[in-house]
């Protein structure tokens, strides 16, 4: 996994996500090293609690799959795109991201959404 200096990997965000001033969400996939199932879970279940009280969240929610294990499947919502580049700027996920070059098989999948309606 590639990652900038301050640890948020490569092209994570869009110029039209970072500028939007309505609501984002984003799909993400990533799953474990061999071996590194569990590790990657615990590393996720930590950050949970934070990100949920972060400003601008509206929704957090991370889904494992019986039939993948290690497979982790993300979806974030968050009020605007200044605040979810606030969120991967946090130190705790500076920590999250800093983790996942140990922990992830290849590049975290994004993929970005914009709701039809609120």
């Amino acid at each position: 996994m590639s990652t900038t200096e301050d640890t948020v990997p490569d092209g994570l965000m869009p110029a039209d996500v970072l500028a939007s001033t309505t609501p984002v969400a984003v799909y993400g996939f990533a799953r474990a090293k061999a071996g590194q199932e569990q590790a990657l879970e615990d590393a996720i279940r930590e950050i949970i609690p934070t990100v949920r009280a972060e400003e601008g969240y509206e929704q957090y929610w991370v889904h494992t799959s019986e039939e993948q294990p290690g497979a982790f499947a993300f979806y974030e919502r968050w009020s605007s795109g200044a605040d979810i580049a606030r969120h991967v700027q946090q130190p705790h996920m500076q920590d999250y991201f800093g983790k996942l070059a140990d922990l992830v098989e290849g590049d975290l999948e994004a993929d970005w959404l914009w709701p039809l309606s609120d």
